[in-house]
């Protein structure tokens, strides 16, 4: 070979290996479905990117979508530790700029038109447009106002003393707009917007914060538990729950134990939660404390309130997290209490140590307790167990919870219409071994189907169902008939009309009023 010809051999192998830089996207339009109606084809919009997609964030009102890009290991399990970020703008199918991300280090949120990238102990917000730094902060944002262009957040010097300065930021310049001091020590479990200025958040207790000047009031309580490390050494492993909370937990400790909590109830006037030392009455307006009542320190853990007629009832689980592992903690046990007094109607001990409540049902007067392999009734009136059974979990799996109407299942008499799984006269199970256990009254099994063989509703659009099964999605009609399939996965989200789903290094944009404008017209 000449070194003529070896020069342009290496140039084209360089070139071909750079044809497509972050900036280029392919776009293409594929065939993703099936109109059952009409027997045509659904197309999409597909735009593929130099590298894996890893995570998305699509704004429907500016119509661009924000990338990570990150390649993967060679066995396909771990993200790179390298990678881009893509503002890619729909409307004119172009990217508008690329940063580089370091993710050992650094993670990037988005949220509305505010992009917010965490670096090291920096936080710095992005020009949405250009990707420019607009300003940095050394703050840990926890919480975020896109409308009033607000968001509040942790002090984050590297100095122990800085470790509970909670800050109100000014998006607009970056500028500390307030500060004060709110212990996190257990974690934040959740916020509630109570007004279009004020939240309460609960975090080490209950705090009532008006965002723009962080004025307030503050109830402080116990909500997990500091070096627990024999405890936690004893019992990691031993429950895998998977639970859906709807908490989130952000501890500052390796050995602490959160949402040792209840959930909080809020009415007109009052507000009710229970903690680990207490379940307490608030004033809602000044936080002023109308009654306690003090829990068995050895017994609580995470707990749920409901509130019946006079009475608040506290369904104790006998479970907590640590590092957002689901741990035995605390025994079951069922509290009734006088809620305008807070006078004890009665407390009673489950007698399942070690065996958590993983889901609960109130049917009129009872609580139906699950447990791992075991279904309970209690009276909810004087907490006397009634009809209760053991299964086989070597058979079924163990139970995780309780399945509610968001279960299909296809028709016996027909191929196109499809049923929901749960009835009013039964109980429905989910098990570990991925079976859906039908339970009748007498807690019998009566059929278990095999979860593979169901439809999990995945959205409603407009007068439409989506239902997901592996990777595809079945379009129902008001009429629970299949009108359309899309190959799109469970991850797909609807924003406004269009339905955008990841597939490795592509983007998939499905325009939904389109498909069932011509699908079913009189359907909207």
């Amino acid at each position: 070979m000449s070194k003529k010809t070896a020069i342009w051999l290496f140039l084209f192998i360089a070139l071909k290996s750079f044809s497509q830089s972050a900036t280029d996207v392919i776009a293409n339009n594929i065939t993703i479905g099936k109109n059952n109606i009409l027997q045509n084809e659904i197309i999409a919009k597909e735009y593929t990117f130099e590298k894996r997609i890893h995570h998305s964030y699509i704004d429907s009102i500016t119509g661009y979508a924000t990338l990570e890009l990150r390649k993967l290991s060679k066995n396909g399990k771990i993200a790179g530790i390298n990678g881009l970020i893509v503002l890619f703008d729909l409307n004119t199918k172009t990217v508008k700029w690329t940063k580089k991300v370091d993710y050992s280090t650094s993670s990037i949120k988005q949220y509305n038109d505010i992009i917010i990238l965490s670096k090291g102990n920096k936080t710095i917000r992005l020009n949405i447009e250009d990707g420019s730094e607009m300003w940095e902060t050394k703050n840990d944002i926890y919480y975020v106002d896109a409308s009033k262009k607000i968001a509040i957040g942790y002090k984050n010097t590297g100095f122990a003393s800085n470790l509970h300065t909670l800050e109100g930021i000014d998006l607009t310049n970056g500028i500390t707009l307030w500060s004060k001091e709110l212990n996190r020590e257990y974690g934040w479990n959740r916020i509630f917007s109570l007004n279009e200025s004020e939240l309460l958040i609960a975090a080490g207790g209950l705090h009532r914060l008006n965002v723009k000047d962080g004025l307030g009031w503050d109830y402080e309580t116990v909500t997990g538990k500091k070096d627990y490390t024999e405890t936690i050494a004893k019992n990691v492993g031993g429950i895998a729950l998977g639970l859906l909370t709807g908490t989130y937990i952000v501890s500052t400790g390796s050995n602490v134990v959160t949402d040792v909590v209840s959930n909080t109830l809020i009415d007109s006037t009052h507000i009710y939660m229970a903690s680990k030392e207490q379940l307490a009455c608030l004033k809602k307006d000044n936080g002023s404390i109308i009654w306690t009542y003090q829990l068995p320190e050895d017994s609580t853990s995470k707990s749920s309130l409901i509130i019946q007629d006079s009475s608040l009832i506290l369904i104790n689980k006998g479970y907590a997290f640590w590092r957002n592992r689901t741990i035995n903690f605390g025994e079951p046990f069922i509290l009734k209490i006088n809620k305008e007094t807070g006078k004890e109607v009665y407390f009673k001990s489950l007698n399942e140590k070690e065996n958590p409540v993983y889901n609960y049902k109130i049917e009129n007067d009872s609580l139906l307790a699950l447990f791992k392999n075991q279904l309970t009734n209690y009276s909810l009136s004087d907490g006397l167990s009634g009809q209760s059974n053991t299964f086989n979990n070597e058979t079924y799996g163990d139970f995780k919870f309780f399945v509610g109407n968001s279960l299909y299942k296809k028709a016996e008499d027909s191929d196109s219409n499809y049923v929901t799984v749960n009835d009013s006269i039964n109980i429905f199970v989910q098990t570990s071994k991925g079976k859906t256990i039908k339970i009748d009254k007498k807690f019998n099994v009566i059929e278990a189907y095999d979860f593979d063989n169901l439809y999990l509703r995945h959205s409603i659009y407009k007068n439409f169902t989506l239902l997901n099964q592996k990777d595809y999605i079945i379009i129902l009609d008001s009429n629970n008939k299949s009108i359309a399939e899309l190959n799109v996965s469970f991850d797909s989200l609807i924003i406004g009309d269009k339905l955008y789903d990841l597939k490795d290094n592509k983007l998939l944009e499905v325009n939904l009023a389109e498909i069932l404008n011509t699908t079913s017209e009189s359907s909207f």
